[in-house]
Protein backbone atom coordinates (compact mmCIF):
# COMPACT_ATOMS: atom_id res chain seq x y z
CA UNK A 1 0.00 0.00 0.00
CA UNK A 2 1.55 3.33 -0.89
CA UNK A 3 2.36 5.93 1.85
CA UNK A 4 -0.18 8.38 0.62
CA UNK A 5 -2.99 5.43 0.81
CA UNK A 6 -1.88 4.45 4.59
CA UNK A 7 -2.49 8.48 5.45
CA UNK A 8 -5.63 8.50 4.10
CA UNK A 9 -6.69 5.51 6.23
CA UNK A 10 -5.29 6.13 9.19
CA UNK A 11 -7.23 10.15 8.71
CA UNK A 12 -10.05 8.24 8.09
CA UNK A 13 -10.13 6.35 11.50
CA UNK A 14 -8.88 8.62 13.28
CA UNK A 15 -11.87 10.75 12.11
CA UNK A 16 -14.32 7.76 12.20
CA UNK A 17 -12.73 7.18 16.57
CA UNK A 18 -12.61 10.74 17.17
CA UNK A 19 -16.56 11.11 16.48
CA UNK A 20 -17.31 7.85 17.77
CA UNK A 21 -15.62 9.21 20.94
CA UNK A 22 -17.22 12.35 21.15
CA UNK A 23 -20.68 11.41 19.77
CA UNK A 24 -20.64 8.65 22.60
CA UNK A 25 -19.99 10.87 25.26
CA UNK A 26 -21.83 14.39 24.52
CA UNK A 27 -24.71 12.89 22.44
CA UNK A 28 -25.00 13.19 18.48
CA UNK A 29 -26.54 16.38 18.68
CA UNK A 30 -24.35 18.42 20.97
CA UNK A 31 -21.10 17.74 18.97
CA UNK A 32 -19.80 19.49 16.40
CA UNK A 33 -17.64 19.03 13.61
CA UNK A 34 -15.22 21.15 14.89
CA UNK A 35 -14.93 19.38 18.07
CA UNK A 36 -14.38 15.99 15.45
CA UNK A 37 -11.61 17.56 13.70
CA UNK A 38 -10.08 19.01 16.99
CA UNK A 39 -10.40 15.25 19.10
CA UNK A 40 -8.97 13.54 15.59
CA UNK A 41 -6.01 16.03 15.55
CA UNK A 42 -6.65 17.16 11.52
CA UNK A 43 -8.02 20.57 10.08
CA UNK A 44 -11.79 20.91 9.68
CA UNK A 45 -11.20 21.06 5.85
CA UNK A 46 -9.87 17.80 5.99
CA UNK A 47 -12.58 16.63 7.47
CA UNK A 48 -14.58 17.93 5.10
CA UNK A 49 -12.57 15.81 2.29
CA UNK A 50 -13.69 12.80 3.81
CA UNK A 51 -17.16 13.85 4.85
CA UNK A 52 -19.80 16.10 3.53
CA UNK A 53 -21.72 16.14 7.30
CA UNK A 54 -22.02 15.26 10.42
CA UNK A 55 -25.08 13.00 9.18
CA UNK A 56 -22.75 11.40 6.68
CA UNK A 57 -20.20 10.66 9.19
CA UNK A 58 -22.65 9.06 11.75
CA UNK A 59 -23.89 6.85 9.06
CA UNK A 60 -20.46 5.73 8.16
CA UNK A 61 -20.04 4.69 11.93
CA UNK A 62 -23.35 2.88 12.05
CA UNK A 63 -22.59 0.98 8.95
CA UNK A 64 -19.34 -0.51 9.89
CA UNK A 65 -20.74 -1.00 13.16
CA UNK A 66 -23.95 -3.06 11.12
CA UNK A 67 -20.81 -5.16 9.68
CA UNK A 68 -20.22 -6.10 12.93
CA UNK A 69 -24.12 -7.10 13.89
CA UNK A 70 -24.49 -9.37 10.50
CA UNK A 71 -21.41 -11.30 11.25
CA UNK A 72 -22.47 -11.82 14.50
CA UNK A 73 -25.20 -14.15 12.96
CA UNK A 74 -22.19 -16.23 10.73
CA UNK A 75 -22.77 -19.96 11.47
CA UNK A 76 -19.52 -21.83 11.98
CA UNK A 77 -20.11 -25.36 10.59
CA UNK A 78 -21.09 -28.34 12.81
CA UNK A 79 -23.34 -26.24 15.34
CA UNK A 80 -26.45 -27.50 16.11
CA UNK A 81 -29.22 -24.58 16.19
CA UNK A 82 -28.96 -24.46 19.67
CA UNK A 83 -25.53 -24.11 19.89
CA UNK A 84 -25.84 -21.49 17.19
CA UNK A 85 -27.89 -19.34 19.40
CA UNK A 86 -25.80 -19.86 22.18
CA UNK A 87 -22.80 -18.85 19.67
CA UNK A 88 -24.61 -15.61 18.77
CA UNK A 89 -25.44 -14.20 21.91
CA UNK A 90 -21.93 -15.00 23.24
CA UNK A 91 -20.78 -13.07 20.25
CA UNK A 92 -23.31 -10.47 20.63
CA UNK A 93 -22.07 -9.53 24.40
CA UNK A 94 -18.38 -9.95 22.60
CA UNK A 95 -18.88 -6.98 20.52
CA UNK A 96 -20.40 -4.77 23.11
CA UNK A 97 -17.76 -5.40 25.61
CA UNK A 98 -15.31 -5.12 22.99
CA UNK A 99 -17.03 -1.38 21.19
CA UNK A 100 -19.00 0.09 23.95
CA UNK A 101 -18.51 3.48 22.49
CA UNK A 102 -20.32 1.89 19.66
CA UNK A 103 -23.20 0.68 21.64
CA UNK A 104 -23.69 3.91 23.65
CA UNK A 105 -23.91 5.70 20.38
CA UNK A 106 -26.30 2.52 18.86
CA UNK A 107 -28.88 2.93 22.13
CA UNK A 108 -28.86 6.95 22.73
CA UNK A 109 -29.44 7.68 18.99
CA UNK A 110 -32.64 5.43 19.02
CA UNK A 111 -33.80 7.97 22.10
CA UNK A 112 -33.29 10.94 19.30
CA UNK A 113 -36.60 11.22 17.04
CA UNK A 114 -34.97 13.56 14.73
CA UNK A 115 -31.89 11.89 14.59
CA UNK A 116 -33.81 8.54 14.17
CA UNK A 117 -35.89 9.48 10.96
CA UNK A 118 -32.72 9.80 9.40
CA UNK A 119 -31.80 6.16 10.03
CA UNK A 120 -35.09 4.53 10.18
CA UNK A 121 -35.18 2.47 7.08
CA UNK A 122 -31.86 1.18 7.99
CA UNK A 123 -32.54 0.59 11.61
CA UNK A 124 -35.80 -1.37 10.61
CA UNK A 125 -34.42 -3.45 7.69
CA UNK A 126 -31.60 -4.52 10.29
CA UNK A 127 -34.00 -5.18 13.18
CA UNK A 128 -36.20 -7.28 10.85
CA UNK A 129 -33.08 -9.04 9.59
CA UNK A 130 -32.35 -10.00 13.38
CA UNK A 131 -35.57 -11.04 13.86
CA UNK A 132 -36.05 -13.05 11.06
CA UNK A 133 -32.48 -14.80 11.52
CA UNK A 134 -33.52 -15.16 14.90
CA UNK A 135 -37.35 -16.86 13.70
CA UNK A 136 -34.98 -19.68 12.02
CA UNK A 137 -32.71 -20.82 14.33
CA UNK A 138 -35.33 -21.20 17.82
CA UNK A 139 -37.44 -22.86 14.58
CA UNK A 140 -34.76 -25.12 13.54
CA UNK A 141 -33.96 -25.46 17.79
CA UNK A 142 -37.89 -27.01 18.26
CA UNK A 143 -39.51 -23.65 19.48
CA UNK A 144 -43.30 -24.08 19.13
CA UNK A 145 -43.37 -20.00 19.22
CA UNK A 146 -40.49 -19.17 16.97
CA UNK A 147 -41.79 -15.35 15.70
CA UNK A 148 -43.19 -14.75 19.14
CA UNK A 149 -39.67 -15.62 21.19
CA UNK A 150 -37.84 -14.38 18.79
CA UNK A 151 -39.50 -11.13 19.60
CA UNK A 152 -38.62 -11.88 23.21
CA UNK A 153 -35.24 -12.91 22.80
CA UNK A 154 -34.68 -9.69 20.76
CA UNK A 155 -35.83 -7.40 23.68
CA UNK A 156 -34.67 -9.24 26.60
CA UNK A 157 -30.62 -8.89 24.65
CA UNK A 158 -31.73 -5.41 24.03
CA UNK A 159 -32.40 -4.70 27.78
CA UNK A 160 -29.12 -7.03 29.13
CA UNK A 161 -26.84 -4.46 26.81
CA UNK A 162 -28.83 -1.62 28.12
CA UNK A 163 -28.49 -2.23 31.34
CA UNK A 164 -24.61 -3.13 30.92
CA UNK A 165 -24.55 -0.42 29.11
CA UNK A 166 -25.86 1.82 31.67
CA UNK A 167 -25.01 0.81 34.98
CA UNK A 168 -21.09 0.76 35.92
CA UNK A 169 -21.08 -3.04 37.86
CA UNK A 170 -23.67 -4.79 36.25
CA UNK A 171 -22.49 -8.44 36.22
CA UNK A 172 -22.74 -9.32 32.46
CA UNK A 173 -21.17 -12.47 32.11
CA UNK A 174 -23.63 -13.86 34.98
CA UNK A 175 -26.68 -12.90 33.46
CA UNK A 176 -25.55 -14.08 29.85
CA UNK A 177 -24.75 -17.37 31.47
CA UNK A 178 -28.16 -17.37 33.53
CA UNK A 179 -29.85 -16.57 30.15
CA UNK A 180 -28.39 -19.53 28.42
CA UNK A 181 -28.71 -21.85 30.97
CA UNK A 182 -32.95 -20.73 30.63
CA UNK A 183 -32.88 -20.81 26.78
CA UNK A 184 -31.28 -23.84 26.56
CA UNK A 185 -33.76 -25.62 29.26
CA UNK A 186 -36.87 -24.05 27.33
CA UNK A 187 -35.56 -25.16 23.84
CA UNK A 188 -35.02 -28.86 25.28
CA UNK A 189 -38.44 -28.83 27.11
Amino acid sequence: MSKRKIQRETSLQSILDAALELFAEQGYDKTSIRQIAQRADISLGLLYNYFKSKEDLLKEILVKGRQDILASFERPEGLTPIQFLEHHIRKTFELLEKNKNFWRLYHSLRLQSEVLRTLEQEVAAENQMILQKLTHNLAAAGSTSPSAEAVLMFATLDGIAQHYLILPNFPLQDVIIRYLVQLKSHLAS
